[in-house]
């Protein structure tokens, strides 16, 4: 299984961090529903809340202008935070990785992660971080990516040449698996989300304008115009243009 590569990352989503916002169609939609269930669950206005992966603050500032009595922004990327700062999205904005979170056990009533640990090289150390710093009866909404995601794309990749161009996600059973290994209560959801596009380049454009790129950086240059045509060619049509997957899986834990 190919890994994305975390400081590449962090380099992705830096460079898209302007740009991000009117790009992250997918991103909201799934914020948006892990939101719906943290606000109806947990009391805001006496909740201390971590936005871990925050991005440019999407999650933190509909928090924080929700009455979160205090919202804690985190991401890896220094340039998503600036972001997030520049909108005054959450009261306090830490720089850090959540594999080894930079703050103290028992510290939050409840912690939000949206479409951030994907990204994780070992998701049970993740899980496990974000779970340690929850106070007990404290509640985590973790949202992930799983396979088939993009699932399109690397098939159609696969018409090009053989190197491997979409990172690998991880099944839904060694996710669900991940989740469980924990000993605490838990409930496991999934859907999937499919955007179309009207033809490869803004598909392509798309995944570049919110980070993700999924591309195998060792893999480097630009695509000439025949890879991008024998792309096109290879990736499977619907009558409504380019269609994109994103399967998604929901995690809440209560500590």
């Amino acid at each position: 299984m190919r890994l994305a590569d975390k400081s590449q990352v962090a380099t992705a989503f830096g460079r898209a961090a302007h740009s991000y916002d009117t790009a992250a169609t997918v991103q909201k939609t799934v914020a948006d529903a892990l939101m719906a269930q943290l606000t109806a669950q947990v009391p805001l206005d006496q909740a201390c809340v971590l936005d871990a992966g925050c991005g440019t603050g999407y999650i933190s500032h509909a928090l924080k202008n929700r009455g979160a009595a205090h919202v804690t922004a985190l991401d890896l990327s220094d340039a998503m935070l600036t972001q997030a700062m520049l909108k005054a999205s959450a009261h306090d904005y830490v720089q850090g990785d959540i594999e080894s979170l930079p703050l103290p056990s028992d510290a939050f009533d409840a912690v939000i992660s949206s479409l951030a640990v994907q990204w994780c090289h070992d998701l049970p150390r993740a899980l496990s971080e974000l779970v340690r710093v929850l106070k007990p009866g404290g509640r985590l909404y973790v949202a992930t990516l799983a396979d088939p995601t993009l699932h399109e794309l690397k098939q159609a990749w696969q018409a090009v040449d053989d190197a491997q161009h979409v990172v690998d996600f991880l099944p839904v059973a060694n996710i669900e698996s991940a989740a469980e290994g924990l000993g605490r209560a838990v409930r496991c959801h999934h859907y999937c989300e499919i955007l179309t596009f009207s033809g490869i380049f803004p598909l392509l454009k798309s995944l570049q304008g919110i980070g993700a790129t999924a591309i195998d950086r060792t893999h480097k240059g630009l695509m000439g115009k025949a890879q991008l045509q024998t792309l096109a060619r290879a990736y499977p049509q619907h009558a409504t243009g380019l269609p994109l997957s994103y399967y998604v899986t929901e995690i809440v834990i209560i500590k």
